[in-house]
């Protein structure tokens, strides 16, 4: 009787255990740039102004986007255009119920170049925020010994941060509307 009591439990667990689907995740579609094979977000936006206006209207929405902008700027050239930020955006773990809970930190480098009618944004170089150097690149890797699935959560997390910071980026380029007073 107790034979059979364990083959049927044995039997009954075998058939739970293969009747489970295997997950399937889906990999996150962020830009690899073909030559350095990083995370990059890369664009060149086509806006009326000099370069120095340009970048003057770059430099007033990094100092409205970020509340720590004097910490992020690693350099801003007025004469050349140029302003390199290494600003950082946060990751959550999400928890069974459904809420996020902070997780770490994910630095890049983030330069605008502004020329004649145009600018350029690079956003590039991810790295989790770690003893040493972290990139989140290793995310994509399923192969990978230690990969977890939250990881793809991971990556879309940033890749949302980064559309919309590109979204508001391209609003703060706008130039300003002259409102004029004829009373």
């Amino acid at each position: 009787m107790k034979t059979k009591f364990f083959l049927i439990l044995f039997v009954f667990t075998i058939g739970i255990l293969y009747g489970q689907k295997k997950e399937e995740y889906i990999t996150p579609d962020l830009p690899i740039d073909e030559t350095t094979k990083l995370v990059t977000y890369k664009d060149v936006v086509n806006e009326k102004g000099s370069p120095q206006e340009l970048f003057d209207r770059a430099m007033e929405w990094v100092k409205t986007h970020y509340k720590n902008s004097a910490e992020i700027i690693v350099s801003a050239d007025r004469e050349k255009g140029v302003i390199e930020l290494r600003p950082s955006v946060k990751i959550h773990n999400i928890m069974k119920d459904g809420t996020k809970v902070y997780k770490n930190v994910v630095y890049y480098n983030f330069k605008i170049e502004c020329r004649q009618d145009r600018y350029r944004y690079t956003i590039t170089n991810f790295n989790e925020k770690a003893t040493a150097a972290a990139p989140i690149e290793i995310w994509f890797d399923k192969n990978h010994v230690r990969w977890q699935p939250h990881w793809y959560n991971y990556l879309n997390e940033i890749h949302e941060n980064i559309q919309a910071l590109i979204i508001s980026l391209q609003d703060g380029m706008m130039p300003k509307p002259v409102v004029t007073d004829d009373w």
